[in-house]
């Protein structure tokens, strides 16, 4: 099975506990990539792998035109739904490939994509196929692993057996040298601690049992060195860790500007 079918499969049969999980529904981090946006009232919006439409349907409450795509039947469906009880109708849902948009060049004034980068089986090709369509930015939003080669690693195998949609959890320098490459400049990088509880997480993606238990050994075990680079923690009982994620700001107009770095 492809990387593709792979996520597919994944997202179309957790779709439900995904569209509740706590990483995608904060409305607080929704608000602020909004406005790290700065998207004014007549700027079109496109959210790639928009999954079950939080991040568009929280742009669609400050652009007049916002179209979410992605590639899971059963995820848009969600969207929908959500679109349906929010009473906003200035959104589009559509069934589409990051990899090969239906749009011509320059449709957009802002392209999105929040939490689903590290599941694109060519990233480049997806950066480019955002630049293309987009006439003013990209906002990008994802966890970042360790710089340290063994603990990325170590992280992204623990992802992977998880959730086998899984690609890889980038580090920061690997995504900017991404931009780089596209032609896409760096204005702006955020960045965003997000606790995580290892049950919750770890239902989200529907993992079996005999999995659980070795992901939970290997999390436990990764404790004393930090070997995951994700601060794993035991506390009141419970086994959690901490995401490092960043919100990019790519501008693709200025050819040479030096990009700011600040934390929240």
């Amino acid at each position: 099975m492809g990387i593709k079918e792979s996520a597919i499969k994944q997202f179309g049969k957790q779709a439900e506990a995904y569209s509740k999980g706590n990483i995608f529904i904060d409305g607080f981090h929704l608000s602020k990539i909004v406005e790290r946006s700065g998207v004014k009232d007549n700027d079109r919006v496109l959210d790639i792998a928009t999954g079950s439409g939080f991040l568009a349907l929280e742009f669609a409450k400050r652009s007049n035109n916002v179209t979410g795509c992605d590639i899971t039947t059963n995820m848009l469906l969600h969207a929908r739904e959500k679109q349906k009880n929010s009473g906003l109708n200035n959104v589009d849902f559509l069934l589409c490939d990051v990899e090969s948009l239906p749009f011509a060049d320059v449709t957009f004034d802002i392209v999105s994509c929040r939490f689903a980068f590290h599941h694109f089986p060519d990233p480049r090709k997806a950066l480019l196929e955002m630049r293309r369509v987009s006439r003013q930015s990209i906002l990008l939003v994802d966890g970042v692993s360790s710089e340290d080669p063994e603990k990325s690693r170590f992280h992204n195998e623990i992802e992977k057996m998880r959730d086998p949609s899984h690609v890889r959890i980038y580090t920061l320098s690997e995504i900017k040298n991404m931009f780089e490459e596209t032609g896409a400049v760096l204005m702006d990088i955020s960045h965003w601690e997000i606790p995580q509880d290892f049950q919750e997480w770890i239902k989200r993606a529907g993992t079996d049992e005999e999995k659980i238990i070795e992901i939970r050994d290997l999390m436990t075990g990764s404790i004393a060195k930090d070997s995951t680079g994700l601060r794993v923690k035991i506390e009141n009982g419970r086994l959690g860790f901490t995401y490092d994620t960043v919100i990019l700001k790519a501008d693709i107009q200025i050819k040479k500007k030096k990009a700011i770095s600040f934390y929240l």
